[in-house]
């Protein structure tokens, strides 16, 4: 079964934008750390790290716009949405500084938010995130947003579970991910998931990436087949602080795969970034 974690303590709060509420949860206290989801996902996604950081950070897990409980507005979509949107929670809230973790698309998003922004980041983490699309990249999207338009949900559900976990761990939570495919296909918008993807299908930062000079961990899945390794590699190489780390034996959701070895990566970075921005 997958792990299952309990917060000790969360608020559940909207941002209400000009026109659109924006999701986010909140715990902990110390330094804020903003957790950005992937494409078609949303807060859930970091379940099993945020119990492990809201011991010592104020932990906020946010819906991006036209995912989980936030807005479903009209599309297009982009990343310079996407980061506009942080941009103004960040400020609703008052917060100059924060470390910023991003999983898959999310890490895109925080790109760009770098780019415009760099001086809000104590620290930058890239989870299985990419800057580019290479041709088989932009293959698997092309197929998810086909089989969106074509069946529907639940089956381009069903196709995202082989390029997100590992074949073993498929097997064990069989039952798990029915019950996850039953709730968010009440939740979803498929408008607002196609606009999603048809935003990933634009993403291009490559020419962008050596402008960014944020202490930033980048990590992979050795086993992940939808955005492999060399996509970190990628970004790490590129940015001027850039550090790589390949988690063996893990998927592209090594959030939920290993969120314990996730974290012990993570938490000395954060310290370690800390102490480099002061």
């Amino acid at each position: 079964m997958l792990r299952e974690y309990k917060l000790m303590l969360f608020t559940m709060n909207f941002l209400k934008l000009e026109n659109c509420d924006l999701y986010y949860q909140e715990t902990g206290s110390g330094d804020p750390v903003v957790l950005v989801h992937g494409m078609g996902s949303d807060h859930t996604a970091w379940g099993g790290l945020v119990p492990l950081l809201q011991t010592n950070y104020r932990v906020l897990a946010v819906d991006l716009r036209g995912h989980g409980y936030s807005c479903k507005t009209p599309g297009p979509y982009s990343l310079d949405l996407f980061a506009t949107d942080l941009l103004k929670l960040l400020e609703s809230l008052d917060i100059g500084k924060a470390h910023f973790l991003g999983h898959s698309m999310g890490g895109a998003v925080l790109l760009e938010l770098a780019l415009h922004h760099p001086e809000k980041m104590y620290s930058l983490t890239f989870i299985s995130s990419f800057a580019r699309l290479d041709p088989p990249l932009e293959k698997k999207l092309n197929t998810l947003l086909k089989i969106l338009s074509e069946q529907g949900y639940e089956a381009f559900f069903d196709a995202c579970l082989p390029l997100t976990y590992t074949p073993e761990f498929l097997e064990k939570n069989q039952e798990s991910f029915s019950l996850i495919k039953a709730t968010t296909s009440q939740m979803v918008s498929l408008t607002s998931l196609t606009d999603t993807l048809q935003a990933c299908l634009q993403i291009e930062l490559k020419d962008d990436l050596s402008e960014i000079d944020v202490p930033s961990l980048i990590i992979a899945g050795s086993e992940d087949t939808f955005t492999p390794p060399h996509h970190g590699i990628f970004i790490s190489n590129n940015l001027k602080q850039g550090k790589m780390v390949i988690m063996e034996g893990v998927g592209h959701n090594l959030l939920v795969e290993q969120p314990e070895k996730t974290h012990s990566l993570i938490k000395d970075y954060l310290k370690l970034s800390r102490f480099k921005t002061d």
